[in-house]
């Protein structure tokens, strides 16, 4: 236990870390690229990575399936079991990334054909999803086993530690490159090199760490024969990230995609770091569920629901109030296309807080391996977000895509949480509809306080932007303290006890 505590705070720990140089990161990047080559470009390119990422339909969920089948040989030390998942998954990997090179191909030659209003000559086209493509490549072909093996073990620092390194070495060369004045493909071109350093890293630390037997004395194994019911979930998952850009791409513009990209980004970095508090745990989970502590594990999971709803509030609270101010002086002088989308703002804030609060649910499910059971929540997911995508992105463009993706993510997390109720934990739903009550009470209130805050404020500049923001924040840390401290006094409590340095073994 004092193992897996220890663990479980590196891993926290070098998340947020890492949560926050990639979103500082994430912030400059961008912007360089709007500045440096305009919206429809910087769109573009979005676009192209939204499309790549396609064929990540072919993973079928497997890695989640990995994970789940690695926890047991793991916490029993068993190598041979270990190896024969480890190289299972490298088997299959290998293949996706077959498909993942003829899949490039046909995308980098018809791309220019499938966008909407696009400027973009065929050959740069064409280069472009090219370049953008090594890294993902690299990915499959050395990375991903190596990753779950990792993750699997409760390592996550490790994957951290060296995301830490490689994303701000590749935000210095962006820099360098556009002052330059270097073109899009030159840009591209070396930080998908530079990405590729992970995988190659990875690679080599399992080398040492695991004695992974080679494959000629390994079989086959059972463990990833849920690898299709798992398709489910993984589809449903990539319908969350990529679902909205891909209908703004066929239907609307470039433009519009780069529109929804400044606000998606902003909201996505405060999911990551929100979400670098659930750091490993699933592993924790699955490690516990392997073991049959079943009242640890109950414990356990009412300490992360807690810890992750009061760091979601308070994280999605202030970027409710502060998300439009930010986006007006990010773009400031860029002219070519209005970045000022209220409610755009509203739907995407709230669909990326409903998913952070349902991340313990969700990882409890994995860490079980309930995939084939809860396939009926991933399909719905799914086709709701598809059918509304569709539907109201002729009505309400931007605004009905972002309405569409909330829409389904509420859905899936009620059935998470129904589902957890009656088949895992055992809890009473109703233990589900009072934590969202208390949450949406908290977010509300915050919100309104916060909004009579800026009204007062003309917020022009950078600096005046910090300002407010760190008063909404201390406005959000109290209501979203004093909320938790009248109804998960005993949680909070626990919480902080497991946070605070302890001596001995656990």
């Amino acid at each position: 236990m004092a193992s897996r505590t220890q663990k479980a705070k590196w891993n926290i720990s070098t998340s947020l870390i890492s949560q926050i140089v990639s979103m500082i990161c994430g912030l400059i990047v961008p912007q360089l690229l709007l500045r440096s080559f305009g919206s429809e470009l910087y769109g573009a390119t979005t676009s192209i990575a939204h499309f790549l990422a396609y064929i990540s339909l072919l993973e079928g969920g497997v890695s989640g399936v990995a994970r789940a089948g690695l926890y047991q040989p793991l916490a029993n030390g068993d190598i041979q079991e270990l190896s024969n998942v480890y190289h299972e998954i490298k088997k299959f990997f290998k293949t996706v990334g077959i498909c993942f090179v003829i899949y490039t191909v046909v995308l980098a030659v018809f791309y220019n054909r499938i966008v909407t209003d696009s400027k973009l000559e065929w050959m740069f086209s064409f280069q472009l999803v090219m370049v953008i493509s090594l890294s993902t490549l690299a990915q499959y072909f050395f990375g991903i086993a190596n990753s779950i093996v990792v993750q699997a073990d409760q390592r996550h620092y490790v994957i951290n530690i060296i995301t830490i390194l490689v994303t701000a070495v590749n935000a210095m060369l962006v820099i360098l490159l556009t002052r330059m004045n270097c073109d899009m493909i030159t840009v591209k071109f070396v930080s998908s090199c530079v990405f590729t350093l992970k995988p190659a890293a990875l690679f080599l630390y399992v080398k040492r760490k695991y004695s992974i037997l080679p494959r000629k004395q390994c079989g086959k194994t059972a463990v990833l024969s849920q690898k299709w019911t798992a398709l489910g979930q993984h589809i449903a998952y990539f319908l969350h990230c990529n679902t909205d850009v891909v209908v703004l791409t066929l239907f609307v513009n470039l433009k519009a995609v780069a529109v929804y990209s400044v606000y998606s980004m902003v909201v996505s970095s405060v999911r990551s770091i929100t979400s670098s508090f659930a750091n490993g745990l699933e592993s924790v989970f699955g490690n516990m569920y392997a073991k049959g502590e079943r009242e640890k594990l109950e414990a356990t999971f009412g300490y992360y629901e807690t810890l992750i709803s009061v760091v979601a509030v308070i994280m999605f609270s202030v970027t409710f109030v502060m998300i439009l101010p930010f986006v007006q002086i990010y773009t400031k002088g860029i002219s070519d296309t209005n970045y000022r989308v209220p409610l755009l703002a509203v739907f995407l804030v709230l669909s990326e807080l409903v998913y952070c609060l349902r991340m313990p649910y969700h990882y409890m499910t994995v860490a079980a391996n309930q995939f084939r059971q809860t396939k009926p929540a991933a399909y719905g997911e799914a086709g709701m977000n598809i059918v509304l995508s569709i539907v109201l992105v002729f009505c309400y463009g931007l605004v009905g895509v972002a309405a569409a993706t909330l829409a389904a993510m509420v859905f899936r997390t009620i059935y998470y949480a129904w589902f957890l109720s009656n088949h895992i934990l055992h809890r009473p739903f109703g233990l589900f509809v009072r934590r969202e009550a208390v949450n949406g009470a908290a977010f509300t209130i915050i919100c309104v306080i916060g909004g009579k805050v800026l009204e007062n404020r003309n917020i022009c500049c950078s600096m005046d932007w910090i300002i407010s923001a760190i008063a909404v924040t201390v406005i959000a840390v109290l209501v979203t303290a004093l909320a938790n401290m009248l109804f998960y006094r005993t949680d909070i409590i626990a919480m902080a006890r497991r946070i605070a340095p302890r001596s001995g073994k656990g």
